[in-house]
């Protein structure tokens, strides 16, 4: 629990612009008034609707700087400026509040999201937010927490997302962790803030087209061991064929014509744990022997039980969702606020719920409570990760990491 009495701190440094109360565990702090829901697992951190909302003019005053302003959006005619006095915001989290031990994962999220606020806050803007805990209720989101809120980041779960999303009348949910919930920003009230997997892989090709050399090949390690191709190793083989790569099937490493001081681009054609694992390793002695090796790959490659010194002999170039970069002075500067305030060191979590409340409250800053309207005018880098949408793929985030594994065992973001 020390963790979560340290964040009742966050009070004495957030900016006034930002809020003016905080009440983490509703019903364990005595309230000076109700909270807005019926609900008694949420909790209200409000500020009078007498000032109005200041905008972050200069996004990159804040300690992560959105990287991309990308061209106005005309593909929805139907958006109208509606710009809030105060940015309302909804967080709806399985923080487990009142069981003996709340959810770190959870808490460290909120923490981070709270830094984002405190951040926004000192630029300009205003806003308030209000916390409902789902682990602790019988419903995934009342409908309250969707109508008094402008920006409304969760629940977090597939199931909880999908039966939520059409009490929606107008609104929309932010997926802030689930990967399988891009299928439902495809259909509903839904927008993705993870990557998707088919984003990664579109990165992939892009980087492959652009560093292989001409005349080469691509050596694609298939599996034997089945027949069926998973949907993503199927895209994958796809999308080399359809934007011109050239590959090469092949089915042990062993078929592979390595040489000396020359540089062999491979990718693998299967997701199965035991041939990833299997393969890497192979690819991992051929490096070692001062084969030239460069293995292309996503995050699912990195996942799949594989040794990292093997990721650092292939000279893996890997496309990812996440990534955070130590050396990036931003991160720097939200890893000291975190340990000041928290008393801890932040995890990814953390990282991830800085990332999704900046971005999200900064669009609706921009745009106003229709913000979800204009997601593709406007991509921003985070700390760990980052956000990019297009008019194609609507209210799915297309943005992708690219990392390289060095034989020095660094490991570097291009």
């Amino acid at each position: 629990m020390k963790k979560a009495s340290i964040l009742l701190i966050l009070v004495c440094s957030v900016s006034l612009n930002a809020c003016a109360q905080w009440y983490l565990f509703p019903g364990k702090k005595k309230q000076t008034e109700p909270p807005k829901t019926t609900a008694d697992t949420t909790a209200r951190h409000s500020r009078p609707d007498t000032a109005k909302v200041a905008p972050v003019a200069d996004p990159a005053a804040a300690p992560q700087d959105s990287s991309a302003v990308l061209p106005p959006d005309e593909w929805d005619d139907r958006y109208e400026l509606d710009m809030p006095d105060v940015i309302h915001i909804g967080l709806a989290l399985p923080l487990q509040a009142s069981a003996q031990r709340p959810s770190d994962n959870f808490l460290d999220f909120y923490s981070g999201a709270l830094l984002a606020l405190r951040d926004l806050g000192m630029a300009g803007l205003k806003a308030d937010l209000q916390v409902y805990d789902t682990a602790d209720s019988k419903t995934s989101v009342p409908q309250s927490l969707i109508d008094e809120n402008d920006v409304i980041i969760g629940p977090v779960s597939f199931d909880e997302l999908e039966s939520s999303a059409p009490q929606c009348r107008g609104k929309v949910l932010i997926s802030p962790l689930e990967p399988k919930a891009a299928s439902l920003a495809e259909h509903g009230r839904v927008v993705q803030a993870p990557s998707a997997p088919n984003a990664q892989t579109d990165e992939l090709v892009r980087w492959i087209r652009e560093e292989l050399p001409y005349g080469d090949v691509l050596y694609v390690v298939r599996d034997t061991a089945t027949q069926a191709v998973s949907e993503q190793s199927a895209y994958f083989l796809d999308e080399l064929r359809e934007r011109g790569v050239r590959f090469q099937s092949v089915f042990s490493v062993g078929e592979i014509p390595f040489r000396k001081g020359q540089k062999v681009r491979v990718a693998l054609g299967s997701d199965r744990e035991a041939f990833v694992t299997r393969t890497v390793r192979a690819l991992s002695i051929e490096g070692a022997r001062n084969n030239g090796v460069i293995l292309y790959g996503t995050s699912r490659t990195r996942t799949n039980g594989v040794n990292q010194t093997d990721l650092h002999n292939t000279e893996a170039h890997l496309t990812v969702s996440y990534f955070i970069d130590y050396d990036d002075p931003a991160v720097r500067k939200f890893i000291l606020a975190y340990r000041s305030l928290y008393k801890n060191e932040p995890g990814s979590f953390a990282f991830q719920g800085y990332d999704t409340m900046h971005y999200f409250v900064t669009m609706c800053a921009k745009y106003g409570r229709r913000w979800h309207k204009k997601l593709a005018s406007y991509g921003e880098t985070g700390l760990q990760a980052d956000f990019r949408y297009t008019r194609d793929h609507g209210r799915i985030n297309q943005a992708a990491r690219r990392i390289v594994y060095r034989p020095d065992l660094t490991t570097v973001k291009l």
